[in-house]
C-alpha cells in the first residue's frame, strides 16, 4: 500500500516540476517571506551610525551606544574621512560651543533628527524636567506588518498547497490519466492519499521555512508544527474539492481565487473586529489558524489553547470533507 502511495506522490512530483507554474507555486512563498522580511526590517528599525573623535568622553560614548552604532576615530581628520564615505555616518566632535555634529549632506532626514535628539538628550540628562513623564505601550511588541504578516503567510501556504493538488488533478483529467487510474489495481484511498501527500507536506515546509526566514526569535516551533499540520489538512480538502469540480486550468485558478475571500475575511475580521463579533468567524478554520499563529508569534501561546484551536481546525475540516466526500468521489470517477 505504502509503495503505491509513494509511487503516486513521486509521479506528481516529477510531472509537476515540468510545469513552470507549479515550480513558481513551490518557490513563491519563500520569495514572499524574504520580501516581507525586507519590508519589516526597514519599517521596524532605523540605525543611527556615529563616528567620534578624541574630544568625546567615554561617558558620552557609552550613552551613544545605547541608541546608535558608534565607532571611534583617533582624530578629527580620521573622523572626517569616515563621514565622507557613501554610507550614512555622522561625525561627533566638540568645540568651544559644545557638541558639534558633522554631516556629509546625503544622510536620511529621519536619522538626522534622531542624531540631534540623542545629543540633546545627553546635554539635558541632568536637567530637572518641569513635567512628570509616564511611559507606557500599546502592546505592540512587533511591527504590525511583521506580527500579522507572518500569520497570514502561514495561512496563505495552505492555499498554495491546495493549488498544487488542483493543477495535478486537472492535468490528469485533460490527459486521460485519471480515467486510466480507475481501471488499475490502485485503490481509491491509495490514490487520494498519494495525490494529497505533496499538498500536505508543502504547507508544512512553506510555513516553517517562512517563519525561519522572518526570524521571530525563540518562538515554540513545536507548537508551530502542530498548527501547520492542522492547516495542511485544509490544503488537501481545498485541492481535491477545486480539482474535481474544474476541467481546465483557468477555471481551477479562478476557483482558487474565491478561496481567498474566506481567508482574508477571517484574518482581517480577527484583527479589526471587536472581540464580541468574533463568534461570527468561528465557522472558519482560517480564523483558528490565525489565532494560534498570532499567539505563538507573540509568545503567548499555551498548549491548551493550541490544542483546542487545532481541534476546531480539524473538526471543521473533517465536517466539510464529510459533506463533500460524495462529490469528490464522483469527480474522481
Amino acid at each position: 500500500m505504502l509503495k503505491k502511495i509513494f509511487n503516486v506522490a513521486g509521479w506528481d512530483f516529477k510531472s509537476g516540476f515540468r510545469d513552470s507554474t507549479i515550480l513558481i507555486i513551490v518557490i513563491f512563498p519563500f520569495i514572499l517571506a524574504v520580501i516581507l522580511k525586507l519590508m519589516t526590517g526597514s519599517i521596524g528599525s532605523i540605525t543611527v551610525n556615529i563616528v567620534t573623535d578624541g574630544t568625546i568622553t567615554n561617558e558620552m560614548v557609552l550613552y551613544l551606544e545605547e541608541y546608535a552604532d558608534v565607532k571611534r576615530a583617533d582624530n578629527y581628520d580620521e573622523m572626517i574621512k569616515r563621514v565622507e564615505k557613501t554610507d550614512d555616518y555622522f561625525g561627533l566632535t566638540t568645540d568651544e560651543n559644545g557638541f558639534k555634529v558633522v554631516r556629509q549632506g546625503n544622510e536620511m532626514a529621519e536619522t538626522e533628527k534622531i542624531m540631534e535628539f540623542i545629543v540633546n538628550s545627553f546635554e539635558n540628562s541632568y536637567s530637572e524636567l518641569p513635567v512628570e513623564v509616564n511611559i507606557t505601550d500599546v502592546d505592540w511588541q512587533l511591527s504590525p506588518i511583521k506580527q500579522y504578516g507572518g500569520s497570514l503567510l502561514v495561512i496563505f501556504m495552505s492555499v498554495m498547497g491546495g493549488m498544487l493538488i488542483v493543477l495535478n488533478l486537472i492535468e490528469e483529467k485533460q490527459s486521460g490519466t485519471l480515467t486510466a487510474v480507475n481501471v488499475t489495481p490502485l485503490k481509491r484511498k491509495e490514490f487520494i492519499i498519494g495525490k494529497g501527500l505533496i499538498g500536505f507536506l508543502l504547507p508544512i515546509i512553506h510555513g516553517l521555512g517562512a517563519l525561519v526566514i522572518l526570524n521571530y526569535g525563540s518562538i515554540d516551533y513545536l507548537k508551530v508544527i502542530v498548527v501547520v499540520l492542522s492547516i495542511a489538512l485544509i490544503s488537501i480538502l481545498i485541492g481535491f474539492l477545486v480539482g474535481v469540480t474544474n476541467n481546465d486550468i483557468i477555471g481551477g485558478i479562478g476557483s482558487m481565487k474565491i478561496i481567498f475571500i474566506p481567508v482574508l475575511g477571517s484574518v482581517f475580521g480577527a484583527i479589526f473586529l471587536n472581540a464580541k463579533w468574533h463568534p461570527l468567524l468561528y465557522w472558519s478554520p482560517f480564523y483558528w489558524v490565525f489565532k494560534s499563529m498570532d499567539s505563538i508569534i507573540m509568545k503567548e501561546a499555551t498548549w491548551g489553547a493550541i490544542g483546542l484551536n487545532s481541534l476546531f481546525i480539524i473538526g471543521i475540516t473533517a465536517a466539510v470533507f464529510a459533506l463533500l466526500s460524495k462529490r469528490i468521489n464522483q469527480g474522481l470517477n
